[in-house]
């Protein structure tokens, strides 16, 4: 008998067939490859190298071996700094996004940590909604910190309490 899966059920199990690995310079080609085709005005390959010092949250999610997601973060002070986090265009929309903000917050538990900060793109309303489904709230603006071809864009600052129940 043919089992048919809700599309909910199909995302959470495409999300537990996954593998976490700490990121390391073994991931640094499939990881840019991600980024280039992922962001507007992507990271160098030597911003990801340089994170490799000292972003101790950051990790990448794989499935059959291939790197289909990944998230850079770093701890400061109390503090999560989520810089960069980035599905491939072919896994989106799968639950993929949801389980590595989960993870995110368990390691940032784990290290004692009370909210994770992120900045987004005014314009990025698809990223800004999928934070506030994760709880996410705006705290404010910062004006002109994004490069956007030859001009600049606004971001919106977002903050999760990690003393709240997430996902």
């Amino acid at each position: 008998m043919l089992w048919l899966l809700s599309k909910r059920e199909n995302q959470i199990s495409k999300a537990a067939n996954t593998i976490i690995e700490n990121f390391s310079e073994s991931h640094l080609d499939e990881v840019f490859t991600i980024e280039k085709y992922s962001n507007p005005t992507p990271w160098r390959l030597q911003t990801f190298q340089k994170v490799l010092v000292n972003r101790t949250l950051s990790f990448v999610i794989k499935a059959n071996n291939k790197i289909i997601g990944f998230c850079i973060a770093s701890a400061v002070h109390e503090e999560c700094h989520l810089q960069n986090i980035c599905v491939a265009k072919e896994f989106k929309r799968q639950g993929l996004g949801k389980s590595m903000l989960k993870t995110l917050t368990t390691r940032c538990q784990v290290a004692n940590l009370k909210q994770v900060i992120l900045e987004v793109r005014a314009s990025n309303s698809a990223a800004q909604n999928f934070y506030k489904q994760c709880g996410f709230s705006e705290i404010g603006r910062r004006k002109d910190y994004y490069r956007l071809g030859d001009g600049r864009e606004n971001a919106v600052l977002m903050s999760l309490s990690l003393e709240k129940r997430f996902l």
